[in-house]
């Protein structure tokens, strides 16, 4: 029987789409990633468009159109990410794309998305241009999605009251197979990782106030802000710290805290759970929670307590393993819609064209 054919596509939100794709080759698939333009922080794809912005319109948008026509010859299932599709238009108000001609082609659809890409811009903390530019295509992106997708999934617990009829897709960026959990450094000082990808999003600000605050009181920390690295140097310098802050805005965690998690490190983050809904993954989330306003606070405590933090670190790489195990992961959501080896192997590498 010939392999379903998997493509992940435009976008890859913190190497999430990278990971279901290596996931889906395990388990006997064949899966490939195409992207418009590589992120620079070093996650893997198989395909680049070359065709993002700083690309001529009438260059981007001829490349995206000749591999969406190899693409639909090849592959059986598209899933795309961060909102977007192959071929979106989005101008004066309207939203056109590919979907309803990707129906016609009995081809199967799925979606996740990540945040900006659905949140509206009033429940976005970040306060750019252009998030606020592109809010009005949020909402009519999205309905296209639901109405023609199989399935969407949502990635930050939030987006549901956007996406209505969607599912919790937990972050399968990070195999435990690839980390190997460090002991927590034994010194007096306490060294707190923070790597934000936007300062406003994660409330680095909170984070820098605690921290200098801590030391104006005495209290041996120092703050390792860590920016402008790819993923390798983040991780390396994750493992040398004491204890990673994740973001104090969102009320969910990011994939940083889950890499963080996965070295045996602690996780200090904002997580709201003010309906059950909010937290999937209830009590056994091995996160201290903590607010902007609380931090300082927070996180004394935790420099005062070695033997919670050894705790935290032990628990990481297990809660890592089980609730982000990206193969289960993969299979959870293509269940009901592709027929998934039951004994998965390496599939080879598609090349449209």
């Amino acid at each position: 029987m010939t392999s379903m054919r998997i493509l992940h596509a435009p976008a890859d939100v913190a190497g999430n789409a990278y990971g279901l794709s290596r996931a889906e080759r395990e388990l006997g698939l064949e899966s490939d990633v195409a992207i418009f333009v590589p992120s620079g922080l070093g996650y893997g794809y198989d395909f680049d468009l070359h065709a993002g912005i700083g690309v001529p319109v009438w260059q981007r948008m001829w490349r995206r159109l000749a591999f969406l026509r190899r693409a639909a010859d090849r592959y059986d299932v598209f899933h795309f990410n961060f909102g977007q599709t192959i071929l979106g238009v989005r101008q004066l108000g309207h939203v056109l794309d590919e979907l309803a001609w990707l129906r016609r082609k009995n081809k199967t659809i799925l979606f996740t998305y990540q945040g900006s890409d659905v949140r509206p811009a009033d429940h976005c903390p970040c306060g750019s241009e252009e998030c606020r530019r592109v809010d009005r295509y949020r909402r009519p992106a999205a309905q296209r999605a639901l109405h023609f997708a199989d399935r969407v999934f949502y990635q930050n617990p939030d987006l549901r009251q956007w996406l209505p009829g969607a599912r919790f897709m937990p972050y399968a960026s990070v195999d435990t197979r690839n980390f190997q959990p460090r002991p927590l450094p034994d010194r007096e000082d306490l060294v707190v990782a923070h790597a934000p990808t936007d300062r406003q999003v994660k409330g680095t600000s909170h984070v820098i106030e605690a921290v200098e605050a801590l030391r104006r009181q005495g209290v041996p920390i120092r703050l390792d802000l860590i920016e402008g690295v790819d993923r390798k140097t983040t991780l390396e310098r994750i493992v040398e710290a004491d204890v990673l802050i994740d973001q104090l805005m969102l009320g969910w965690y990011g994939t940083v805290a889950t890499e963080a998690m996965a070295l045996g490190r602690p996780v200090m983050a904002y997580i709201r759970e003010d309906e059950p809904d909010d937290n999937p993954f209830g009590p056994r989330l091995p996160v201290v929670r903590t607010t902007a306003a609380m931090l300082a606070e927070d996180l004394r405590a935790l420099a005062a307590d070695r033997r919670r933090r050894s705790e935290l670190a032990s628990a990481g790489p297990a809660f890592v393993r089980d609730a982000h195990d990206p193969r289960r992961i993969a299979r959870d959501a293509l269940e009901g819609l592709v027929e998934v080896p039951e004994r998965g192997g390496s599939a080879p590498v598609a090349t449209p064209g």
